[in-house]
């Protein structure tokens, strides 16, 4: 494992008109991990702890999405929330995908309207309408 450390006077000057003077440290964790993965001490299972993608189709769905998300975290499901509304469902997907995230939380106007959700198992490649109180039985 490699460590750094040292002073850093004067580096505030690049972003701000203030002099600050600094210490910093920092220790290399990702290499760390990689070798403890090679040696086959820790298990990689997937690349995020998220169970649940919600993603709102746009800034309306918002609100609703945060309230579903909400409820997740509170029932114990780790979840996290794409608000990127310039990206295509395809590139949210994809994002999905290659996190490996199991379950995908689909929101828009029909969502809203019926107070349900689209869940898409990432895994089985299926997707169906479920209603709020439905959605804790199905992914967990």
């Amino acid at each position: 494992m490699s460590a750094q450390g040292g002073r850093y006077d004067n580096l505030t000057e690049y972003y701000t008109e203030r002099k600050f003077q600094g210490v910093g440290i920092s220790i290399g964790l990702t290499r760390l991990f990689a070798q403890l993965k090679e040696m086959g001490l820790i298990e990689e299972t997937r690349d995020s702890i998220s169970k649940v993608l919600v993603i709102p189709m746009n800034e309306m769905a918002s609100g609703f999405a945060l309230k579903i998300a909400k409820n997740l975290r509170e029932n114990g499901v780790n979840t996290d929330m794409y608000s990127n509304f310039s990206k295509d469902m395809k590139a949210k997907l994809k994002y999905a995908d290659k996190l490996n995230i199991p379950y995908v939380i689909i929101i828009g106007e029909d969502e809203i309207k019926e107070n349900c959700v689209m869940l898409k198992n990432m895994n089985q490649k299926t997707q169906e309408k479920v209603g709020l109180k439905e959605v804790l039985e199905k992914i967990k």
